[in-house]
């Protein structure tokens, strides 16, 4: 399938930023899109030179570096966090350089506001990483490993400790780490200037229910509210943000489709809308969907519908206008544009699509002005 052709590259105003499995296939990594938010269409603009892997990614508030995970989980070669300068006006990525992440199958990684401080999450590892960055955005080494323990009453998957996300709250004062092998939201104080801004002592610890796998949290544009996804179970928890700690509210199917025998029903990522109104949620397994909730005024959801995706849509994201919406698809190798209603929150699949190796993760960057 051919790649979409820009009308008016000059006159767009964001990047796509694809990032890839490249094991046993022609990726070379990241891939960097020119997107036109009035189409939908992309043209690939660059891409990186043999990175292995680079999954997960996070762009500095000032869109001057990028972090990818390097999902390795073999022996040749093991998990890695590295570190690219990004040209916000040309859309090319150089290398800068690279750190071990102290634990295998790294999934996960996000930066504090400051850019000071990027923290990645080890899946096979059991752990979490802390890394500082220095003034030309390279890594340092880990300057905190905190590795937690515990298992699940749910033995089939959960038989160790599987951190899956490293997400810092709105205020930056709290980093929240998402724990799917022992079900448990780890809520850490954090200090952004510290040497070891991980204060791992004063840890509150929200226990989910057995069996249900935490993923990923998300929070609300307002910081209100806070959104928790679960793989295994597929239940989506909504949850209060006020006087610095989580309040339950309420919990929602993502998808009621059973997986395998593992009981895995594969739920995988969760984005808001810009407004706050919306809320998505992808289904990988036999659903291969996407969950569309409203937003009421108590803070509760309401589901609206399901839209069908591509096999195994491991990503999404909106981009920075709301009216797009677009799914990576690892297992048939696209992404898929689809256009958002603002007001109903529903998606049409549009003509626009781009092929690439194992898609999996997916970020928007807005060019220089």
């Amino acid at each position: 399938m051919q790649r979409c052709q820009s009308k008016k590259m000059k006159e767009n105003k964001y990047f796509l930023l694809v990032g890839t499995y490249t094991n046993g296939n022609a990726s070379e990594g990241i891939y960097v899109y020119d997107f036109d938010d009035t189409s939908g269409q992309m043209t690939e603009v660059s891409h990186t030179n043999h990175q292995v892997n680079p999954s997960y990614m996070a762009l500095s508030n000032n869109g001057k570096f990028l972090y990818a995970v390097n999902e390795n989980t073999d022996e040749s070669s093991k998990g890695m966090i590295s570190a690219f300068a990004f040209d916000d006006n040309s859309g090319q990525l150089d290398f800068l350089n690279t750190q071990p992440t102290n634990g295998d199958a790294p999934c996960y990684v996000a930066i504090d506001s400051l850019g000071k401080n990027v923290a990645e999450a080890n899946y096979n590892g059991g752990n979490f990483s802390i890394y500082k960055t220095d003034t030309s955005g390279k890594l340092w080494p880990a300057t905190q490993i905190i590795a937690h323990t515990g298992t699940s009453a749910n033995k089939k998957i959960q038989t160790q400790s599987h951190v899956h996300s490293t997400i810092f709250s709105p205020d930056q004062k709290y980093l929240f780490v998402c724990d799917l092998g022992n079900d448990t939201l780890y809520q850490y104080p954090f200090q952004l200037n510290n040497l070891l801004p991980v204060n791992e002592a004063g840890a509150i610890k929200y226990k989910i229910p057995a069996g249900y796998g935490p993923r990923h949290i998300a929070f609300s544009p307002n910081a209100r509210y806070a959104y928790l996804l679960n793989e295994l179970d597929a239940q989506l928890m909504v949850y209060r943000w006020q006087n610095d700690s989580l309040a339950y509210l309420q919990t929602v199917v993502s998808t009621a489709v059973e997986d395998t025998a593992n009981a895995d029903k594969g739920a995988s990522a969760i984005r808001v809308s810009p407004d706050g109104k919306f809320v998505y949620t992808s289904n990988r397994g036999k659903a291969n969907d996407l969950t569309i909730f409203a937003v009421q005024a108590d803070g509760l959801l309401k589901e609206v519908a399901h839209q069908p995706t591509g096999p195994h849509p491991r990503d999404f994201v909106l981009d920075p206008t709301g009216h797009f919406l677009l799914v990576a698809s690892r297992d048939d190798n696209t992404v898929r544009v689809f256009k958002r209603d603002l007001k109903t929150g529903l998606l049409t699949q549009t003509p626009q699509m781009i092929t690439l190796p194992k898609p999996v993760a997916l970020l928007f960057a807005e060019k220089s002005k």
